[in-house]
């Protein structure tokens, strides 16, 4: 369930919205503060978000659960979430995250607030692969190139979710797997469920799964799907992302 956040009191006081610098096409960013604390997921073994339901899919065309599944992706959208870093078993501070990203033009910004005191923690922006890191506390920086780290996550979890017209397609009983060559490895997309949606994204190299993307609780707006939970393993780097959302603000 989204959970909308329309006014909240941080330390006794209302939400505030906080305007941000235009990004790509002159588009407004809005931030909102969520006077909330957020559950740590430090040590936490289980999935804190809900699979998707599987169903047989011998029946189901992988051409035709591809363009629907396309069909289906916003093309640009603003996203209120909060997001955890966790890096060699060690949690970095949660933020609530806002995300204003175009899909088409390859841009998007991040920005990253304490859920408590309601700083800044960080703010970026990558505009076609140029990633600009215009603040970040000192933290988070003395974590090797933290922008593009997050930048690089960014990009995993909400770009590049659709397989090309002609990668290979399998078939197991309750998924459908798309792969097909990506810079110096393979990327494979699995979709799976009644509404035939992508539940995960694995990329290999040297027939090693380097990074994989796992995507719960799809949420229906204006006829567009927003994961509600997003939880992205790195394996060689032993750093994880986990996203969930709150607001949608397409």
């Amino acid at each position: 369930m989204i959970i909308q956040c329309n006014s909240v009191k941080i330390r006794g006081e209302l939400l505030q919205e906080c305007k941000l610098k235009e990004i790509g096409h002159s588009a407004q960013l809005l931030i909102i503060i969520v006077g909330l604390y957020i559950l740590c997921l430090t040590g936490c073994v289980s999935i804190p978000f809900q699979k998707t339901a599987l169903v047989p899919v011998e029946l189901f065309d992988p051409t035709d659960v591809r363009q629907q599944f396309a069909g289906s992706l916003p093309s640009e959208f603003q996203l209120v979430t909060t997001i955890e870093f966790m890096y060699k078993q060690r949690s970095i501070p949660s933020a609530i995250g806002y995300i204003a990203a175009d899909i088409k033009n390859k841009s998007f910004t991040v920005v990253g607030i304490n859920p408590i005191g309601g700083c800044t923690l960080f703010e970026l922006s990558m505009e076609k692969d140029r990633v600009d890191c215009r603040f970040a506390i000192e933290e988070f920086t003395r974590h090797g190139d933290f922008a593009n780290v997050v930048a690089d996550n960014i990009k995993k979890a909400y770009f590049d979710c659709i397989p090309a017209a002609d990668a290979n397609v399998f078939k197991k009983k309750y998924t459908i797997i798309f792969r097909q060559p990506k810079v110096s490895g393979t990327m494979e997309y699995v979709f799976a469920g009644a509404d035939k949606v992508l539940i995960e994204k694995n990329y290999y190299e040297n027939n090693r799964k380097v990074w994989s993307v796992f995507y719960y609780e799809y949420q229906k707006l204006n006829k567009k799907l927003y994961p509600a939970g997003i939880i992205i393993k790195h394996y060689q780097y032993k750093y994880n992302l986990v996203v969930r959302l709150l607001e949608i603000r397409a």
